[in-house]
């Protein structure tokens, strides 16, 4: 039995290298395990792993994956589910409703969510109950307009191997995944590579198309380029300048195609609200921060490398997007800020509050080839008014640890937006609070209201209206400040065909995404 596992697995590793293997560079991934799964890179790497209770087509609109169908009963306060028949894990064994409800038991539990707490409503779905091998029926104490994005969210996973140990981060099956989707892992995985051949035993509605795919963290600097031309990359994420270059046509050789589009995801600065462990637990100074955002020289990079200037913490590509027009910020009212709240310039120009307290704020950022940072810009724009930013440059990983246990003043990433607002919810509730996922540790239970009731509203207008609000208080009181609404930028190799992208400017999580990919002559 070992020789021949060892023969077919290189068999298949053979395949891999026969040029028809899809060579895709994205970001760092922390885990394939949906249960944890909580950076947008996890959920690309998933992506072709696994297949959803329902999926989305390009225009956003919900369709079956998993399921068969779904039936809404007394009033939205229940739901039936039914599992398409025939449908099995990755190691034969069948999908079953007890998987769905598995699934749905563990990411509820304390240990998971404080890991990743990104299934918007999966959650707090009331009860869920399994009625037979294929049904399951879902009981609400309230009906739900969240409700289809709710589905959209549930990944399941099989009972009979994800089951969640006390250091759910250590689980082998984190790097070793069976799932349901149309691919299926071979060789090792990291989190820095890995590969997946197409499976023959898939018997779902969603296949692929390109015999097999390699994911690895490509390096976006010099060497780009040369990887499309030595064909070690078919498609990639690229940084502003060798995407300027390769679209104005100085690079690429028409080897490479540019694509840029719209993607709904923000740029931000996180602004720790703690009083207790910040001078930012102050508004008056997230609001002089809210005036220091560099807009103007994000404005002047736009004339080469396009980006939008964000207005609200909803981009345009969401529903939720509120149009009303915000004055943008100016550096006087933020010395007006200062002076008002009896921050006094002192010997060395950094001000200093009738407590003597230096007003000196720690900001962390990621690593990036960009220059000047975003980071750095504020930190530039506050030290004209008396404020002194130390910007730390950190690892991603390091970031989002220092992010979750509240280290820190100012914390710069960004954040990928959902189809439904309310996945947002918990970066601002109190709930989101308990599981580390509002880093901000903002609390107003004015918002924790509102998004309940954006929640269980049914009607899509008056749902409109209450994130409308939730958007006005977060620019208020500012725990979050948007500084722009990010672009995809990638590099296509001409030998793939098939690229598309979904309303939200992701090439994956929808129907065809990638599974409609395939590699010209193979």
């Amino acid at each position: 039995m070992r020789w021949r596992s060892f023969i077919l697995a290189f068999s298949l590793l053979s395949g891999l290298w026969s040029g028809d293997r899809v060579l895709v560079g994205v970001d760092e991934w922390t885990t394939l395990n949906p249960l944890l799964a909580g950076q947008d890179s996890d959920f690309e790497a998933l992506d072709l792993l696994f297949d959803r209770l329902v999926t989305i087509d390009a225009k956003g609109n919900y369709i079956p994956e998993l399921l068969e169908s779904w039936v809404i009963l007394r009033g939205g306060r229940e739901v039936v589910l039914k599992l398409r028949p025939g449908m099995t894990w990755h190691d034969g064994k069948p999908i079953e409703a007890a998987d769905v409800v598995f699934t749905w038991t563990a990411l509820r539990l304390p240990r998971v969510r404080q890991i990743a707490d990104t299934a918007g409503g999966v959650t707090s779905l009331d009860s869920l109950t399994a009625e037979g091998p294929l049904t399951v029926r879902i009981r609400l104490k309230r009906p739900r307009g969240t409700l289809l994005n709710d589905l959209y969210n549930f990944i399941p996973v099989p009972r009979h191997l994800y089951q969640v140990g006390a250091k759910p981060k250590d689980a082998p099956v984190n790097f070793q995944p069976v799932g349901s989707g149309p691919y299926r892992l071979v060789g090792t995985a990291t989190t820095k590579r890995f590969a997946m051949v197409r499976w023959d035993g898939y018997h779902g509605v969603h296949p692929g198309k390109a015999l097999s795919f390699e994911y690895w963290d490509a390096p976006r600097d010099k060497t780009l380029l040369p990887n499309f031309e030595a064909e070690k990359v078919h498609y990639s994420k690229a940084s502003q300048l060798p995407h300027y270059l390769v679209r104005k046509g100085a690079q690429g050789s028409g080897l490479v195609q540019p694509i840029s589009v719209p993607y709904a995801s923000i740029g931000a600065y996180f602004l720790n609200c703690d009083p207790k462990r910040s001078l930012l637990g102050d508004l008056a100074l997230r609001q002089v921060i809210g005036e220091l955002s560099p807009w103007r020289d994000l404005a002047r990079a736009r004339r080469f490398f396009p980006s939008r200037l964000a207005k609200g913490f909803w981009p345009p590509e969401s529903w939720a997007h509120d149009p009303e027009p915000r004055p943008l910020p100016q550096v006087d009212r933020a010395m007006a800020i200062l002076d008002a709240g009896g921050w006094r310039p002192g010997p060395d120009g950094v001000r200093r509050d009738a407590k003597g307290r230096r007003l000196d704020l720690v900001l962390y950022e990621p690593i990036s080839p960009v220059r000047p940072s975003a980071a750095h810009l504020l930190a530039a724009q506050a030290a004209r008014v008396g404020m002194h930013i130390e910007v730390r440059t950190i690892s991603f990983a390091d970031l989002t640890d220092k992010a979750s246990n509240h280290d820190g003043d100012i914390w710069n990433f960004g954040w990928t937006l959902a189809l439904d607002p309310d996945v947002d919810s918990p970066l601002f509730t109190l709930e989101g609070y308990r599981t580390r996922a509002n880093v901000s540790s903002y609390l107003n239970p004015e918002i924790d209201r509102l998004f309940d009731a954006g929640r269980h509203t049914l009607d899509p207008e008056a749902r409109k209206r209450v994130y409308r609000e939730i958007s006005r208080l977060i620019d208020r009181d500012k725990p979050i400040i948007p500084i722009d609404y990010s672009q995809t930028r990638v590099l296509v190799h001409r030998r793939l065909q098939g690229v598309t992208f979904n309303l939200l400017g992701q090439s994956y999580g929808f129907w065809p995404g990638r599974r409609g990919w395939m590699l010209e002559g193979s």
